[in-house]
């Protein structure tokens, strides 16, 4: 899919990843310690140029953000795995840590951002998101709910990139969870996302609502209970 798109800018790339790990050096360092820290950061930019060669492009800017965001992410699960980290601590250090940087911006702008975004001009937008990426082999298909539906917006993917893209760069692992980054962002904003449907049944549907909860994928939800126990204990 056009990957020497991303090779075209893997000097830019590289940059973006250091600026990454600069901003987990923080919540890595408070949970490992700084010589892991350093080791998984080190280990994180070693793997980045294979990974580079991995990364799909679809012509679509918002799916293409998410595919460079994926790629620095797939960099630390790597460096982290070196280190002896496993999925469910990778997963869990990631929601941990995205939770606590999104609670310095105020709860009221996360909100805001929340309606902005099942917003009737913002829906608009992904629907043309949507069709752009179908175009280019990431299938997704954005609905408006109806007055009988209990959400806004329901969004069904198919041969989902992102999860390709995991396959492709050795992180299969990571399939129960993959979801893990967008429910977070979900919480932040006070969206509440369900997901009815998974990848194993051949679509992916999420449904979000204004005042809904957001209800964690079943073994997310196990993940985050071992997580809690681990900090009363």
């Amino acid at each position: 899919m056009k990957r020497e798109y991303y090779l075209a800018q893997s000097k830019k790339l590289e940059k973006s990843l250091d600026a990454y790990l600069q901003k987990m050096k923080k919540p890595l360092r408070q949970r490992y310690g700084e010589k892991k820290a350093n080791s998984i950061m080190e280990k994180s930019r070693k793997y980045y140029p294979d990974i580079m060669q991995q990364m799909p492009y679809f012509e679509t800017p918002m799916y293409d953000s998410l595919i460079v965001l994926g790629s620095r992410m797939m960099a630390l699960k790597k460096g982290m795995k070196d280190e002896g980290i496993g999925v469910e601590e990778y997963v869990a250090f990631n929601i941990t840590t995205t939770r606590n940087q999104t609670e310095k911006i105020p709860s009221f702008i996360r909100k805001i951002a929340g309606k902005l975004y099942l917003s009737r001009l913002v829906r608009l937008y992904l629907k043309r998101v949507g069709k752009s990426a179908t175009a280019n082999g990431w299938l997704t298909e954005v609905v408006d709910g109806k007055k009988e539906d209990n959400y806004e917006m329901k969004v069904c993917t198919k041969d989902c990139g992102m999860l390709n893209f995991i396959s492709s760069v050795g992180e299969e692992d990571l399939k129960p969870y993959c979801t893990f980054f967008d429910f977070t962002m979900a919480e932040a904003m006070g969206v509440g996302l369900t997901q009815i449907s998974t990848i194993d049944s051949g679509t992916c549907t999420y449904c979000m609502s204004h005042n809904g909860k957001t209800m964690w994928p079943e073994a997310i939800e196990k993940l985050l209970r071992k997580e809690t126990d681990k900090i009363l204990i």
